[in-house]
């Protein structure tokens, strides 16, 4: 949305559920960044962002469902997920909460479509 803006959405204010990608200020953020950079891509968003906590919250699911994989053991694995410090993110499941994570940011377009903090 920022760069189909442009200079048109300057000063726009937008809620984010994801920390910054492009700023490496938590530990989370520098691993994402490393990452993406040793697969040879360095155009950080908020989308892949998104998608590799994903992946790093359904990994540590499947690590607590133990060798026997199954729909249940794999619930129980992310519902046992309780204040999980993901490098300053914090993932909270239980069998009543299926949040994960109640985190919020703000970020501005700035000029040319750019987030600004």
């Amino acid at each position: 949305m920022s760069a189909e803006l442009g200079d048109t959405g300057a000063g726009v204010t937008i809620s984010q559920v994801v920390p910054f990608p492009y700023t490496p200020s938590l530990a989370v953020v520098r691993e994402y960044q490393q990452r993406m950079t040793e697969a040879g891509n360095t155009d950080f968003d908020f989308s892949s962002m998104e998608g590799f906590l994903a992946a790093k919250v359904f990994v540590e699911g499947l690590r607590r469902a133990g060798k026997t994989l199954t729909r249940e053991s794999l619930v129980t694995g992310l519902e046992s997920m309780r204040d999980v410090n993901m490098g300053g993110f914090s993932v909270n499941y239980s069998p009543k909460n299926h949040e994960g994570s109640r985190y919020t940011d703000l970020t501005i377009i700035g000029r040319g479509g750019r987030f600004v903090r």
